[in-house]
């Protein structure tokens, strides 16, 4: 796996945390008014790592697998390992909580209790958010784009069946999307599949096959930092216009997002030696983690910061570097004492390239 790519993961796995700590500590219950300006800073980066995530997510599978794409036999192979480096971790994370917030009156009332819920949470079946959650994913709440990360490893499946036969598949996809976005019936699933974050996997997609077709940037490494300064003058404006969510942002994120991964390992390609580091690696490898543990871990931590008496503009930042700090310790050790061992222990020795094929799912 290409270091800069895992740098990327990493970068958008805490762009998400930055998101979810800033509003937290500026609830009234916490900082109150004392963290709302550190609420506004990363107010983008929510919508900014994810879209980065599936960006990331279409270019690692689709690069991984392009010379088995046509070859039905090694469909299962790759389904055998989606399953492993998705579904493992998130249902220990998953149980882990709901066991936790059972414990907690406080929290014991937001948890379901529908069986049929649970199970398609911890499926990670698509729910409706107007019906599940507010965001289709009651339990881990950030779960939700893994539902997404599903449905395109489905498409993805269908092309090792035939490159036809996934072909069809995106085509009625993107027939609903324009029928959608003509004035369709909004009603769930089809506003699922709708959604303008599925296209964020297209631009990876394409990422990918530039770099296979060796698409060439005459200055790679220059690119990848103007597009970089884009991407985060697209979250400046994103701040400045007070929207935490916007489609046309999420766009941009996207496209920015794919130019700066074939930029960047072009670069790498280049100057490998430039982009080595440990450090870098197993952030990148801890994202999965980082992501889906650091949101019921941040509720924990923010009642802790509190107890301990921090207050004021000080105390905001003390516990804004303590928490995003205890999330990264957190889900390294995580991976490295849990994750890891796990994985090897179910893919044999695939599971030690398994941390590094899965996008924050991403």
């Amino acid at each position: 796996m290409y270091q800069s790519i895992q740098a990327c993961r990493a970068l958008a796995a805490l762009l998400v945390v930055f998101f979810h700590l800033g509003g937290n500590l500026a609830k009234d219950k916490y900082f109150g008014a004392h963290a709302v300006p550190l609420q506004r800073i990363f107010l983008f980066g929510g919508s900014a790592g994810v879209a980065f995530f599936f960006v990331l997510s279409g270019f690692i599978i689709v690069m991984i697998h392009w010379q088995d794409f046509g070859q039905p036999a090694r469909l299962r192979p790759y389904l055998r390992k989606r399953l492993v480096r998705i579904y493992p971790t998130y249902i220990l994370i998953f149980c882990a909580v709901y066991a936790a917030a059972l414990l907690v009156p406080s929290l014991r009332d937001a948890m379901p209790t529908d069986v049929g819920v649970l199970l398609e949470s911890l499926l990670l079946v698509p729910q409706d958010v107007a019906m599940v959650g507010g965001t289709g994913a009651p339990v881990i709440v950030v779960a939700w784009s893994l539902q997404y990360e599903v449905v395109f490893y489905a498409v993805v499946a269908l092309a090792f069946v035939h490159p036809l036969v996934c072909a069809f598949a995106v085509l009625a996809l993107a027939g609903n999307f324009v029928w959608q976005m003509l004035g369709g019936a909004r009603q769930f699933p089809a506003s699922f599949f709708a959604n303008e974050l599925m296209l964020l996997f297209a631009m990876g997609v394409g990422a990918a096959a530039a770099l296979h077709r060796r698409w060439q940037f005459g200055r790679p490494l220059s690119v990848a930092i103007l597009v970089g300064v884009a991407f985060f003058a697209i979250g400046a404006a994103s701040v400045w216009r007070d929207e935490s969510h916007n489609a046309y942002f999420n766009l941009g994120y996207g496209v920015c997002g794919a130019l700066a991964i074939v930029a960047l390992t072009q670069a790498e390609r280049a100057q490998p030696a430039r982009f080595a580091s440990r450090m870098l690696s197993l952030l990148g490898d801890a994202s999965y983690a980082l992501y889906l543990i650091h949101f019921p871990l941040i509720a924990v931590l923010c009642k802790l910061a509190v107890a301990a008496g921090l207050r004021g503009v000080t105390g905001v930042g003390v516990a804004f570097v303590a928490i995003t700090l205890a999330c990264v310790a957190t889900s390294v050790a995580f991976h490295l004492w849990i994750e890891r061992p796990m994985l090897r222990l179910m893919s044999g020795n695939g599971g030690r390239k398994s941390g590094r094929a899965r996008c924050g799912t991403t």
